[in-house]
């Protein structure tokens, strides 16, 4: 929206003087438009006209009747939404506003910025802090107030009006009106919902749309650390954590910085006192965050490293689902790939390579083929060879043609696979759900040519006296 009216002719009138100390008046209009509320945003307007006429008591003072207008018109919002608290606050202003009653319209205006913090949560303790300098400037600019030691008024600087303007709309003049409380209550409603998106970029911009982008900070910190506190806990089931994973690798994709403040913070408090269950939720939650594991204290980090050294590979398989899609960020994924073996030794016999994609996903990690691949030789039983080639199958749609040429010769070159019945069962399977094509059909007829009398040894040789 662009700047109209008087509000324009002063950035007009400080252009000069702002562009020689190196400040564009977009900037200032840049913050002009950030407000949401049209009623605020006139008294911003007149905040702008008197900084630029010079006039700096009187620009600080409209920008404190900006903020205390707009949280009385979110107090309204929530009041009217249900609310209790916001509908007793709003009543009492009501009834101060009816019957004229100017000492309780002061106390209602000393006690605003409380109420937004500690009742209504609108605010957190940051925007507290800032709204209330802007206050008590605000009283000094409104009433006669000297400097110590000098017969001069308070004069705020062109600078200090600028940095409460910029506080003001940070805090308050850019966000809807949701309470922290109310909106904490509404994502955890949201989440264990069916309408909660399933895919990763329509969560980025669900979260951006109703929490982050006009959340306010105290909101956004808030979210973030109950979604980190609750993939640690470990009285839900993996898949209600999971769905808290999603949501802090959106945030922290969304904010990294805050998210790495805020997480940090979470896990400050909580890493030292995680038994066992709690480190494997850590492993299976926080740990596919990008970052996550440079949060960690050497000795956390040096407890899950044991931990995944221990846990049978059938339980980081099924149990735990460590290998389901995307690994974890490193270094765990590395530490995953390093226990392929024994996850692949411990697939039961019966396991179908259906059920074990099941467990690897719809789309599995494309770093588990070549780690597969990698396998084939060192395999020393025929039924450790079949459940490879399980695996194999069960990421047979990611697989290339290259892929499926390092196989088949691995393959061949093992006879734990080319002499066992189990082996060539699921090379059969994969040579129908694996690549196809002409690339494929030279594969398989290389596989094809084992089988094939060798001539040099079924043809009597002309020399043989036996011939």
């Amino acid at each position: 929206m662009l700047i109209k009216g008087p509000a324009l002719a002063s950035l007009n009138l400080i252009s000069h003087r702002e562009l020689s100390k190196g400040a564009g008046v977009r900037a200032l209009e840049d913050i002009r438009n950030r407000v949401r509320s049209t009623n605020s945003r006139r008294y911003v307007d007149e905040a702008i006209a008197a900084y630029g006429g010079g006039a700096y008591r009187s620009a600080l003072i409209a920008i404190w009747i900006a903020v205390a207008a707009d949280l009385i018109e979110k107090i309204r919002f929530l009041a009217d939404e249900g609310d209790g608290k916001a509908r007793t606050r709003r009543d009492l202003l009501d009834a101060a506003i009816d019957q004229d009653k100017i000492y309780e319209l002061q106390k209602f205006e000393r006690e605003l910025l409380t109420v937004a913090h500690q009742e209504l949560e609108i605010i957190g303790k940051r925007e507290f802090d800032e709204l209330t300098r802007l206050y008590q400037d605000r009283h000094l600019c409104a009433h006669p107030a000297f400097v110590a030691g000098s017969d001069d008024l308070f004069s705020p600087t062109a600078e200090l009006v600028r940095a409460h303007l910029t506080a003001a709309v940070d805090a308050v003049l850019s966000h809807q009106a949701i309470t922290g409380r109310k909106a904490i209550e509404r994502f955890g409603r949201e989440i264990d919902s069916a309408s909660f998106p399933r895919d990763d970029n329509r969560l980025a911009e669900h979260l951006r749309a109703s929490y982050m982008d006009h959340g306010t900070p105290h909101l956004r910190a808030n979210l973030i650390k109950v979604v980190c506190k609750d993939t640690l806990n470990v009285e839900k089931d993996l898949a209600w954590r999971w769905k808290r994973t999603r949501a802090a690798r959106e945030l922290q994709r969304i904010a990294p910085g805050e998210f790495e403040e805020h997480a940090r913070s979470v896990l400050e408090r909580k890493q030292n006192d995680l038994d066992d269950d709690g480190l494997m939720a850590l492993a299976t939650g926080l740990c596919y965050v990008p970052g996550t594991w440079e949060m960690l204290h050497d000795g956390t980090r040096a407890r899950i490293e044991e931990l995944l050294k221990h846990v049978s590979g059938s339980d980081l398989l099924e149990t735990h689902l460590l290998y389901h899609g995307l690994l974890p960020a490193a270094p765990l994924d590395r530490m995953l790939l390093e226990r392929l073996s024994d996850a692949t030794a411990a697939t039961p016999r019966r396991t179908s390579h259906g059920q074990i994609a099941q467990w690897l996903g719809d789309v599995p990690d494309a770093r588990l083929v070549r780690s597969l691949i990698e396998l084939i030789p060192e395999i020393r039983g025929f039924e450790h060879g079949a459940a490879v080639l399980k695996w194999i199958n069960a990421v047979s749609d990611v697989l290339t043609a290259d892929d499926l040429k390092q196989i088949v010769s691995a393959a061949a070159e093992n006879n734990q696979i080319s002499n066992a019945t189990l082996g060539n069962r699921q090379m059969a399977v994969l040579r129908h759900t694996g690549p196809q094509g002409e690339q494929a059909d030279h594969v398989w007829a290389e596989w094809d040519r084992r089988w094939e009398p060798d001539p040099a040894r079924s043809e009597p040789s002309a020399a043989d006296p036996n011939s």
